[in-house]
């Protein structure tokens, strides 16, 4: 496996721009991904490491070696894209071997059917091999995908939203599966999506994307306990953290130059009327595992969520507390206020 460096790299399309000025290390068998919006740059970043797009700027690193002008089938990386790119009306032994078989990389047939019986065994596809690719369900197409790069072996892995087509269990079911093969074959991977739960599950760091800047890169736990901005605070979380005016707040313990406080949803206290702010329920929804509130302060919203087996109704005037210690304090354009 190899590392991958981004170093102040840009690109542009006409008057857009994709990427502005991005660095970036991933380790040698680190599992980063790259976490935003549609727009955000994020598969833009994955083409410029495979060498699909040039830089305008900047340099593309892998391995310390300069990558930058390296043609992509020189650059040993595997693509792995959102659609399955699967050749129909191949079986899916074929499909799995076509790498192999490339007059680049021709191998041996005997080697060929090893490292792909290898490969089967690996995503649990053994007795689908002689099925045509097109009579595979979405999830096992999708692992024919991720087997059609694993069979090459190459230095790095870039994923760009690879599940994101599949429905709730399949994803759940692959989130599994890569993360397994992650520790399996220690590979370096670089995956990019826009759903935090993929992020903070196969994550070993995570990097923000907006407007084709990084701003945050961490581990999920830093990048969720202590964002660096507000549109990291914003990135990770469900229900989102709450963004109030330093008005809802005594001005004896909002730092100066604050413009937004913000806190989670979990770390608000509610309690009977009387203690704490008092705050009305506008809205509530029930689940197994929590209640969540939507609560009414001098007309801001506050979202709170609470395991309490208290009932509480529309209308209701509850006591909140939000502790100082779980407010994060934000300037105007975004940056975090340390305290």
């Amino acid at each position: 496996m190899a590392e991958v460096q981004l170093q102040n790299v840009s690109k542009r399309f006409g008057s857009t721009v994709a990427v502005n000025d991005l660095s970036i290390d991933v380790k040698d068998g680190e599992f980063v991904v790259l976490l935003g919006p549609s727009g955000a740059g994020k598969t833009t970043t994955l083409r410029l490491i495979a060498g699909l797009e040039r830089p305008d700027a900047g340099d593309v690193l892998i391995d310390g070696k300069l990558a930058t002008n390296v043609h992509p089938s020189d650059r040993d990386v595997a693509f792995i894209f959102q659609q399955y790119s699967l050749y129909p009306h191949l079986t899916v032994f074929d499909n799995l071997a076509f790498p192999l078989r490339s007059p680049r990389r021709r191998s041996s047939e005997a080697d060929v059917r090893m490292r792909v019986q290898t490969v089967a065994a690996m995503l649990h596809m053994e007795s689908k091999l002689d099925n045509v690719a097109t009579h595979l369900s979405g999830g096992e197409m999708q692992r024919v995908a991720i087997g059609r790069a694993l069979v090459r072996e190459p230095r790095v892995f870039l994923m760009d939203e690879p599940l994101s087509s599949l429905d709730a269990k399949l994803r759940e079911e692959l989130r599994i599966e890569l993360k397994r093969l992650h520790k399996s074959i220690g590979a370096t991977i670089v995956y990019v999506t826009h759903d935090q739960v993929e992020a903070t599950t196969l994550a070993d760091r995570i990097g923000i994307l907006e407007h084709g800047h990084l701003v945050q890169l961490g581990t999920p736990r830093e990048v969720y306990g202590n964002p660096a901005c507000v549109s990291a605070a914003r990135r990770l979380g469900s229900p989102p953290i709450n963004l109030l005016p330093p008005s809802l707040f005594d001005s004896a313990v909002v730092p100066e130059g604050t413009a937004t406080v913000a806190i989670r949803p979990e770390d608000i206290v509610v309690a009977e009327a009387g203690e704490g702010n008092a705050m009305d329920v506008k809205v509530l929804e029930y689940s197994p595992l929590r209640h969540l509130l939507i609560l009414d302060r001098n007309g801001t919203a506050v979202v709170a969520t609470t395991v309490t087996e208290r009932n509480f109704s529309a209308g209701q005037s509850v006591g909140v507390s939000l502790p100082p210690r779980s407010l994060l304090y934000f300037r105007a354009d975004g940056r975090r206020i340390p305290t």
